[in-house]
């Protein structure tokens, strides 16, 4: 090896040593940035959680809002206004047979029915075409309806003769389904079933006074030109409830329901 040759090796020797760093430090950078990156990818989708946890909770404390004042509202509605203090309806269901659940009522209990099949399908009819959407309770509140009719001087004594009163005219037909064309089409066979088993349930004792004594509703999007000469006595589901003002009986009933 000759002395320039022997002299160049630290020079190479360098240049592979800087070379080397070189590389661990561009390594070192790349790891570097590549673990940001990933950092910065967790801290997005960490973020991406959290509001889509504020969202749901924000879903979740808006329906618990509007729960509570519906729950208001139906309570106001059930308060007022009224001759004297009246029952609550929770006190109702806890002193009366209980109504919310009929899955394990029996069947034969329908030997105690106080009417024959016509009037049993009758009511049933009403339920079925008047609050097939609402809960048992709302459906019991109409068949509750028509028998403080059946009960009143001002219509017919029997069931089907108030389910069916005004039903010869194309208007003033006391129940809408009676003359509206609504029989003519097809039975939800499920919805239908239930009804019966709630005017059998009704009609054999199970009859809760849910409406405090109604004789009239009307859904809550509509505004019927008697309402206002009656008196509110409950708001059941999307049903408003009323009575005569007093209990001396007015000369005539209001023609439509």
């Amino acid at each position: 090896m000759t002395v320039k040759e022997y002299q160049s090796v630290p020079d190479i020797n360098w240049s592979l040593r800087s070379l080397v760093a070189a590389t661990g430090i561009a390594l070192c950078l790349f790891l570097t940035a590549f673990s940001a990156a990933a950092s910065s990818k967790n801290v997005q989708a960490a973020k991406a959680v959290e509001r889509q946890m504020a969202d749901e909770a924000a879903v979740v404390a808006a329906l618990a809002e509007h729960l509570a004042l519906q729950t208001a509202r139906e309570r106001e509605a059930l308060s007022a206004p009224r001759l004297k203090p009246a029952k609550q309806l929770s006190s109702l269901l806890a002193a009366e047979p209980r109504f919310d659940d009929l899955s394990g009522w029996n069947v034969s209990q329908a030997s105690k029915v106080r009417a024959d099949a016509k009037e049993l399908k009758c009511l049933a009819q009403a339920i079925y075409y008047e609050a097939r959407s609402e809960s048992r309770i709302g459906r019991m509140a109409v068949a509750d309806v028509v028998l403080n009719r059946v009960e009143n001087s001002l219509y017919p004594n029997s069931i089907c003769g108030v389910v069916y009163q005004g039903s010869e005219r194309t208007t003033g037909c006391q129940f809408s389904f009676t003359c509206d064309g609504s029989m003519d089409r097809p039975l939800n066979d499920r919805l239908w079933r239930e009804s019966e088993l709630i005017a059998t349930a009704v009609l054999s004792g199970m009859r809760l006074p849910v409406t405090r004594n109604a004789t009239h509703y009307h859904a809550n999007y509509v505004d019927p030109y008697w309402a206002e000469k009656l008196t509110p006595t409950a708001v059941i589901g999307t049903h408003k409830f009323y009575r005569f003002p007093s209990k001396a009986l007015r000369s005539a009933a209001p023609v439509a329901m």
